[in-house]
């Protein structure tokens, strides 16, 4: 099967019909980080029903510069403001056959309530050969491979409230 089939499976499947929430288990762990002596490892797993050999683990936090982004604000400047200001960035990692196949980065919002895509941000008003702008406007975006997953992560608890407040552009 090829990565395209894979990302399009997931993003057309249902949450609560095609996938078996996995409660306890052992989970994919990163790297020791040998500055901090410590080591990551997801907290949730769900495993595809119809083949087994497709599944997605996240919850591990992510490293360098993204795991110190912990308040909503920083990532989406105004439009960031939940009643809990607490994000974390974390990795959502899709497996073949126990194979890590994909990575995509995904934050939890407003203390955990919900799960959207990172994705990307461009300035729309930052022209480099005129004075900076007083308030920069910016255009938050993801795929729709990220948007996709980040949905069927978060469940559809309460997905399209949370992105449509960011006003994220789905893109491809």
């Amino acid at each position: 099967m090829r990565l395209d089939e894979i990302r399009d499976l997931i993003i057309n499947s249902d949450r609560e019909r095609d996938w078996h929430d996995v409660a306890v288990g052992s989970y994919f762990k990163d790297v020791p980080d040998v500055d901090e002596d410590t080591f990551e490892w997801h907290g949730s797993l769900i495993v595809y029903k119809p083949d087994v050999d497709l599944t997605i683990q996240w919850g591990m936090r992510a490293r360098q510069h993204l795991s110190k982004v912990t308040d909503a604000k920083s990532l989406w400047e105004r439009r960031g403001a939940f009643p809990d200001p607490s994000v974390s960035v974390v990795h959502a990692d899709v497996f073949w056959a126990g194979s890590l196949i994909d990575r995509v980065y995904v934050v939890h919002v407003d203390g955990g309530r919900a799960i959207l895509p990172l994705g990307d941000r461009k300035a729309l008003n930052l022209d480099p050969d005129a004075p900076r702008p007083q308030d920069i406007e910016w255009e938050y975006s993801a795929s729709g491979w990220e948007t996709g997953l980040a949905r069927l992560l978060d469940g559809d608890r309460d997905f399209e409230r949370y992105f449509d407040q960011l006003g994220i552009v789905v893109r491809d």
